[in-house]
């Protein structure tokens, strides 16, 4: 597995970590001749959808082929035993991060949520429109932020379309220590933001190890988790006023993230769309039925799905703010498209309209697209800021 990534096996000490997640991986290798040529596997989550309710999700993760048997149709093979089984589960969707966004569009998933890399000048981190932040941020140790951290998440998770739950056991690995005590670029500080008592956000960094000539270093966000406005902002102005700042670097910022409009200087803040989950739908009836619509209305889809042919099919959505049904149908579709098109849709993350200007989407009845972007459109933009 690490070797897939370019990293070497003897880096990794943490030995019980793995062993604690491969337990509880479901697990799909491949091998030649009794030689390990091909990991994969999935973790079994809830992910929010919009609406609020939790939908069982396989969490696709760790899938590599070795070097010396790319193009043997292994990866293909993987994907294909790992989605069955997770339909065969009763799971209806499956997501990923991918190392490269051209790999698995063509398993049928679609880009349904993205996040920005963004960075700022210290000296241009001028914040001048905030929400009130009674409450106070202050440092806390790793081991605190293990005991307030499931709660934290499990409150931004629970409103968070795409927005997976963290599991139990991967807190008590958080933030490891560097393997090398001497790299102190690697060890973090954590802040947390209370109010009445409970912790309602948390943020982690790091610096970069030497600075500049000047003294000045990079701040690196790892991770700004937050249930309140207040939190989040809280935080934010903390992270962004440290001394000795150069620049502040956020590796993975919703792209409804507000810090653009709190900023005196918004263009100062520059920011880079990232692919982050990649959707894959394995019962579609069931997944359009799990989240609520900003609009009623009734689309019938025609979905094709060249992987998975099964899960493909013409379906008929009844949907509103108060719910949905959806069932297999044979009347006329109003839209055709493929399940990666769809996908990319679910969580509101993308427009049909927009699709279609792509060539990706097809209206067959007039209206149709106004019509399904009205209705799929969310209150909150789709985020994972769970790398797996």
């Amino acid at each position: 597995l690490m070797r897939g990534f370019g990293n070497h096996p003897e880096e990794e000490p943490d030995e019980q970590g793995w062993e604690t997640f491969f337990s509880a991986l479901r697990k799909v290798a491949a091998f030649d001749d009794g030689e390990l040529v091909g990991t994969s596997g999935s973790l079994l989550s809830p992910t929010t959808v919009p609406g609020g309710a939790s939908l069982q999700t396989a969490l696709v993760t760790v899938v590599t082929v070795a070097a010396t048997h790319r193009r043997r149709g292994i990866l293909t093979n993987m994907m294909k035993r790992l989605l069955e089984e997770a339909r065969e589960r009763g799971e209806p969707i499956a997501t990923l991060w991918a190392s490269e966004s051209v790999i698995y569009g063509r398993f049928g998933y679609g880009m349904a949520g993205q996040h920005h890399r963004a960075e700022i000048a210290s000296h241009k981190a001028r914040i001048v429109h905030s929400p009130a932040t009674p409450g106070k941020v202050k440092y806390i140790s790793r081991e605190r932020l293990r005991e307030v951290g499931p709660d934290v998440w499990k409150r931004a998770h629970a409103v968070r379309p795409g927005m997976p739950v963290r599991a139990d056991f991967t807190w008590g690995h958080a933030f490891p220590l560097p393997v090398d005590p001497n790299k102190k670029d690697k060890l973090a500080f954590y802040l947390a933001y209370e109010e009445d008592g409970r912790c309602d956000g948390y943020l982690v960094y790091k610096t970069n190890e030497f600075g500049q000539n000047d003294g000045t270093k990079d701040i690196e966000v790892q991770e700004l988790i937050a249930t309140t406005d207040a939190a989040h902002a809280a935080l934010l102005k903390q992270v962004l006023s440290l001394d000795l700042a150069r620049k502040i670097k956020f590796h993975l910022m919703a792209t409804d993230d507000p810090l653009w409009w709190m900023l005196a200087e918004p263009r100062e803040l520059v920011r880079r769309p990232y692919d982050a989950t990649w959707l894959r739908l394995l019962d579609v009836p069931k997944a359009l039925s799990a989240r609520t619509y900003a609009d009623e209305g009734e689309i019938v889809f025609d979905v094709f799905d060249d992987f998975l042919p099964d899960a493909g099919g013409r379906f008929a959505l009844t949907a509103g703010p108060d719910g949905a049904e959806c069932e297999r149908t044979s009347a006329g579709p109003h839209i055709t498209l493929p399940t990666a098109s769809l996908a990319a849709c679910y969580f509101g993350g993308a427009k049909f309209a927009d699709l279609a200007r792509a060539g990706r989407v097809e209206e067959r009845a007039a209206g149709a697209l106004e019509k399904a972007d009205s209705m799929f459109v969310a209150e909150r933009a789709p985020w994972c800021p769970l790398e797996y």
